[in-house]
């Protein structure tokens, strides 16, 4: 829920989203500056930066379950942990990450 994310993560999460527009080189316009809207600032096109907020949280999906099963494999950690850690069931811990095939 993006609603319980704290200010820094979102502003580290923000700064590599930027850093991702540029290495992946999205394109770029002329837009207000979100810190002063009276300013012009060169920077990614909003809708593209959308749509790699979802690739990346799409991604970082994918690298979430394959540490929750490195902590399975190498820790011992069980699905009910997993779901106590992530605030779900167990049942959707492991829907959630189990290895994929």
């Amino acid at each position: 829920n993006p609603t319980t994310i704290d200010d820094a993560t979102m502003s580290v999460v923000r700064d590599a989203l930027a850093d991702m527009a540029r290495e992946l080189g999205l394109p770029r316009g002329r837009y207000p500056d979100p810190d002063d809207p009276t300013r012009m600032k060169t920077q990614p096109d909003p809708l593209e930066l959308a749509v790699l907020a979802l690739r990346a949280r799409d991604a970082l999906e994918l690298l979430a379950a394959e540490h929750v099963n490195r902590a399975r494999e190498l820790n011992g950690v069980t699905w009910e942990q997993v779901g106590e850690r992530f605030d779900i069931s167990m049942q959707s811990a492991h829907s959630r990450f189990r290895p994929r095939s």
